[in-house]
């Protein structure tokens, strides 16, 4: 055995410059190999940030026309695209990676939600089932959320986030007023906002008016009311 380390010791001796150019080559192997991990792992991250928004984890899946969300409002519903079934929503809940799922239908909030005289220039009305949420890391501020018999006895109420209730309310005390959506009246029950900072990545124009759109506020509703305001069988994000 010490023969053999000696009989190495003296062979790189009598070769240094061999001996160097094979540990150079080593050093440079061993470093590109872990500057191409370092470079994929980045880049998994970097793609990972674009899909989902960076300092947010939830991922929103839309019907897209185009490049461009459909817009209800001004197409109609469209044929054939039904609506989430539980059956899909236990597919869902059951694929790796995820730790809760909710079912919600939007429109554009352009002069829908008024209160007096005030509309909301923007934003969206959302119809959200009880878990949109806390899948969507809202909490609640002021007021309440949602219970079991606000979607069960189609009560008319709503939350507003914080964007919206700055618009409407203009620094009222929102609780218990009522405002209308499409004419129908709902009473504000609670005032929600984001539990965490989030901090958008924009890629296109369509990322730009996305998040744009959402700074003008939204409208919460439950989900079983959404039919009194708008349609039947719309399709679900």
């Amino acid at each position: 055995m010490l023969e053999n380390i000696r009989l190495s010791f003296q062979g790189i001796w009598s070769h240094k410059m061999r001996s160097f150019l094979t540990m150079l080559g080593i050093i440079i192997g061993i470093g590109a190999i872990i500057a191409i991990v370092s470079t994929i792992q980045g880049t998994n991250e970097q793609i990972k940030q674009n899909l989902v928004g960076a300092g947010n984890n939830t991922v929103t899946v839309q019907l897209y026309q185009n490049e461009w969300t459909y817009e209800m409002d001004y197409n109609g519903i469209p044929d054939g695209v039904p609506v989430i079934s539980d059956d899909t929503m236990q597919q869902i809940l059951a694929a790796d990676g995820v730790e809760d799922a909710s079912r919600y239908t939007s429109r554009q909030g352009y002069d829908t939600v008024c209160y007096g005289n005030i509309s909301l220039s923007g934003g969206y009305v959302m119809g959200i089932d009880q878990n949109y949420l806390d899948t969507c890391s809202y909490a609640v501020k002021e007021g309440r959320g949602f219970d079991s018999n606000d979607y069960a006895k189609y009560r008319k109420v709503a939350i507003l986030d914080q964007d919206c209730a700055s618009s409407l309310f203009q620094g009222e005390d929102a609780i218990g007023k009522t405002i209308e959506i499409s004419g129908e009246p709902y009473t504000v029950v609670g005032i929600a906002d984001k539990k965490d900072g989030f901090e958008p990545v924009i890629n296109s124009m369509d990322d730009y008016y996305t998040y744009m759109q959402d700074s003008s506020g939204r409208v919460f509703i439950p989900s079983t009311t959404w039919p009194i305001v708008f349609q039947y069988d719309e399709p679900q994000s």
